[in-house]
């Protein structure tokens, strides 16, 4: 629950500064449901002695939990929503974190770029990347902006099958046209579909993979349901609906329904 505290602390100095929408959200949901996995899962891949860092558009309470936890850290992060990026340099300047840096671009762009890094996560992220190899070609770009021995640690969500998810708006702003009238959102990844397009393409193995998820089926769907009509009134009491309806899953095959996966990949060193 260090992740909740941290985000109420969050919280408090916003409201502080005059934030008072961002500083409310953080007051009452300082950690949103499968978060609770994903931050603490991706905080556990972290070597110890943090570097130079880059986050590919993660939710923003994890970049600044560990700029605090790890202050002589250098971590960059990146995001294509300049609202979204906006609001977490605002964040590290309330919280006086002077080792994070914003820039407004998408992960193509490290293409270009000769910048190598110790630590790179994005989390649950790739499976929002628009294209029909977006994710694939984003992981392997990630890997690349690696040092030897560096760690990519990326958090992608799981069902029973491999699907495509369309939602009516472009919550993001990054998915370009429509089709028919729907906005690409997200693929849910089943275990082969995650080897298949995030692992394999890097030639290398995972260092760690960790399945986490619902203990009953349409779980997950109903939650997402309720806060998307919702907002706080569902979100408020993620916390409890974490522990009492979800659980960490020794392999994907036994799970029963939806959930997230996390990876963690180390870059073989020459």
């Amino acid at each position: 629950m260090e992740f909740a505290q941290f985000g109420k602390v969050l919280a408090r100095r916003m409201i502080a500064r005059g934030n008072f929408r961002v500083g409310l959200t953080y007051l009452l949901t300082p950690v949103n449901i499968v978060r609770y996995f994903e931050f603490p899962f991706a905080l556990s891949c972290l070597a110890e002695g943090l570097g130079d860092c880059l986050d590919v558009a993660s939710p923003r309470l994890f970049s600044l939990f560990a700029a605090r936890k790890h202050p002589t850290a250098s971590i960059r992060v990146i995001n294509p929503d300049p609202r979204d990026l906006s609001c977490t340099a605002r964040a590290a300047k309330s919280l006086r974190l002077n080792n994070i840096f914003t820039e407004c671009v998408a992960v193509e762009r490290l293409k270009y770029t000769a910048c190598q890094y110790q630590s790179i996560w994005s989390i649950s992220v790739v499976e929002h990347i628009a294209g029909e190899t977006a994710d694939t070609d984003a992981m392997c770009t990630l890997y690349k902006a690696l040092e030897p021995g560096g760690r990519l640690i990326v958090t992608v969500p799981v069902d029973r099958k491999f699907w495509l998810e369309y939602r009516r708006t472009d919550l993001y702003g990054t998915q370009g046209t429509a089709r028919d009238g729907q906005f690409f959102f997200a693929r849910h990844y089943d275990r082969a579909a995650v080897f298949q397009r995030l692992v394999d393409p890097l030639g290398v193995q995972a260092s760690v993979i960790r399945w986490f998820g619902e203990k009953t089926p349409g779980r997950f769907a109903s939650h997402d349901r309720r806060w998307q009509t919702q907002g706080f009134r569902c979100t408020a009491d993620d916390a409890r609906e974490i522990v009492d309806n979800y659980t960490e899953f020794a392999d994907w095959s036994l799970m029963p329904g939806q959930g997230v996966c996390g990876l963690m990949i180390e870059k073989v060193s020459n």
